[in-house]
């Protein structure tokens, strides 16, 4: 039994953050007034004119995809590794997706696949920073201009990782940024519109004020309390003494099971309604504004953490780590790295206290649900297979990024090769 455990993720919460939120619930601020602040210093730290905040990623891009007015039938290029409910964002608002191949070292869309996809009917190219890393925005760009396609970023993973001296999010025609609970800041769920185009945000806005749904305060006590309760889960010692025996004892008798609490399965989502998802709450929009104010000292840290992985798993033959900088600077948010037999790896590094992710994003041009679109592509499908994400939080030391490579040598020293 290892007496401290490592977890796949932890917040970044302070004990000032806590008494805020609750200060928030107790005497609410105007909720213009909060929400304006956040947008304003959002806006300012990407580098763009507007920033709409939005109760959730999913909604902002359904939003942004709802007020571009395209064609119904229009083409939608898309990289194939992605979460699906983004997929079904597209289809829900008429547009019928084009999977395109990734580069392997970045896991983001391939440029040199982009033009062979392109159609008269293809109006739109979804561009996902994927892990933090950035896509290849030069080479995309002059591909959309040339072909005038609107480029929507997809910034779920990637606050504050740059293309150049410019911040992603402020490149496309609009990008989508989340604030969930595993995100590089956190409002407990919730995300954000950029964009530099006045109009579109003017349109977005009017979209937002024409939802009539409110957060009740129960609603809102209970994203506070659910996001409280992951954080305190995912403390070092909490999770080495509760969390993970538990986890561990359940996954002996349900091996799918964290998988199965902690993954979406692909599905069609016809249930979505706009209308029916309240906005964000004043504590949210203080709690991200006080979070932003940290972003960079976090992604140094990250990146650290990141450097030290690398190093680390340089000898190791059976791994191959991702080129996290090479179309531009990363946040650090996530570590991945493509593994040989990597669900085995997976299971061993977390009966040895080092809690991994191998599940969560898939090949969608392979998944069934997606039949009438399937197109072929192997990295993609390499990728899904092969794919490990490793702990990487900001309060790793030194010692625990060694731990992890002493036992993922001890894996494939054990394993023979596939």
């Amino acid at each position: 039994m290892y007496l401290s455990a490592i977890p796949r993720h932890q917040l970044e919460m302070t004990l000032s953050e806590y008494v805020d939120v609750i200060m928030s619930m107790a005497r609410p601020a105007r909720r213009p007034d909060a929400i304006e602040a956040f947008e304003r210093d959002f806006a300012r730290y990407v580098g763009c004119r507007h920033a709409i905040a939005v109760p959730s990623a999913r909604l902002g891009i359904h939003l942004v995809l709802d007020q571009l007015d395209l064609p119904s039938g229009s083409e939608a290029v898309v990289p194939a590794f992605n979460l699906f409910a983004v997929i079904e964002r597209l289809k829900h608002c008429g547009l019928t997706p084009k999977f395109c191949d990734i580069e392997i070292d970045t896991l983001n869309i391939n440029p040199d696949r982009l033009a062979d996809l392109i159609t008269p009917n293809t109006k739109l190219l979804l561009v996902t920073h994927m892990f933090g890393h950035a896509a290849n925005m030069n080479a995309i760009l002059d591909l959309a201009r040339r072909h005038d396609l609107t480029v929507l970023e997809d910034c779920a993973h990637a606050l504050g990782s740059q293309c150049g001296a410019t911040r992603v999010g402020a490149l496309g025609r609009a990008a989508v940024f989340s604030f969930s609970v595993l995100k590089l800041i956190t409002t407990f769920g919730g995300g954000m519109v950029t964009t530099n185009d006045d109009a579109l945000a003017g349109r977005i806005r009017e979209k937002m004020a024409s939802i009539h749904a409110r957060q009740s305060k129960p609603t809102a006590w209970r994203k506070a309390v659910t996001g409280a309760v992951m954080d305190f889960a995912t403390r070092r010692a909490v999770f080495s003494l509760g969390a993970w025996p538990a986890l561990r004892l359940l996954r002996s008798v349900w091996p799918k099971c964290q998988q199965k609490m902690m993954t979406e399965f692909p599905q069609h989502v016809d249930n979505f309604d706009p209308a029916r998802i309240p906005p964000l709450h004043p504590f949210q929009a203080r709690l991200g504004r006080s979070q932003l104010q940290r972003v960079q000292r976090l992604t140094d840290r990250r990146r650290q953490v990141d450097s030290w992985l690398d190093e680390e798993l340089a000898d190791v033959r059976q791994i191959k780590t991702l080129c996290s900088e090479q179309h531009g600077l990363h946040n650090g948010l996530y570590y991945g790295v493509l593994a040989d037999n990597a669900g085995e790896l997976s299971a061993y590094l977390f009966r040895r206290g080092i809690d991994t992710e191998t599940s969560e994003y898939r090949n969608c041009a392979d998944l069934d649900i997606y039949r009438n679109h399937r197109a072929d592509c192997p990295n993609a499908r390499a990728v899904e297979s092969r794919i490990v994400r490793l702990p990487n939080t900001p309060r790793l030391t030194r010692r625990d990024v060694q731990r992890i490579g002493i036992a993922i040598r001890a894996f494939y020293d054990r394993t023979p090769p596939a």
